[in-house]
């Protein structure tokens, strides 16, 4: 009997640059953050580390299980705990310290009882978890005034909703494009807003 040779699957190259351009932003966005806050910077860095995978992923023409395994499980975390992390900062940075641990315990209570849902399980717990901290940022930049966190919520705010809304047909490109490019717009205002929050709490 002839052995079955597999085709291996075709580089998807924006899938691969957006990624990186994800993971590289994340990266700079940790270097900083961390002189600002830890829990801000370990958000950040769990977002790189996703970008870091799909990139590898993407390039990769015959991807093993275990990589597709783990980027599920990285990516989902990220989003999971690391925007909670993120929300945890901005929070501890306006002197809410309450809201902060509160919103980073949420997010690790609902991975530590989503992880074993399946795939839609995860999804709406994806939907759940990142809610609360988004509101939270939004909140705090509102009253603060802070352009860049209001931005930065909205677009992360975004990849929450992206499949419903069908933003990948509408622009015509893959739904992980287009998650990677809010994601990194989010990154980034975040990043900025952060900064400037930081700023405001030393000449206060």
């Amino acid at each position: 009997m002839a052995s079955v040779k597999l085709v291996p699957k075709e580089r998807d190259w924006t899938v691969v640059i957006t990624s990186c351009l994800l993971c590289t932003t994340a990266l700079m966005a940790t270097c900083r953050a961390h002189k600002v806050n830890l829990g801000c910077a370990t958000g950040f860095l769990m977002q790189a580390s996703a970008g870091a995978l799909s990139a590898i992923h993407s390039y990769t023409e015959e991807p093993h299980i275990l990589l597709t395994a783990s980027l599920q499980d990285v990516s989902w975390l990220s989003m999971v705990i690391g925007l909670p992390l993120v929300s945890f900062g901005f929070h501890w940075l306006n002197g809410d310290h309450l809201a902060a641990n509160s919103v980073a315990a949420v997010g690790i209570l609902i991975a530590g009882s989503c992880g074993g849902l399946a795939t839609e399980g995860r999804e709406n717990a994806v939907s759940l978890a990142i809610a609360p901290p988004l509101l939270s940022i939004l909140t705090v930049c509102l009253v603060t005034t802070n352009l860049y966190g209001i931005l930065g919520s909205l677009a992360i705010g975004l990849v929450a909703v992206a499949g419903e809304f069908r933003l990948d047909e509408l622009l015509g490109l893959k739904e992980v494009i287009v998650q990677n490019v809010l994601l990194t717009c989010g990154v980034a205002a975040l990043l900025r807003a952060l900064d400037t929050l930081s700023q405001q709490a030393e000449t206060t």
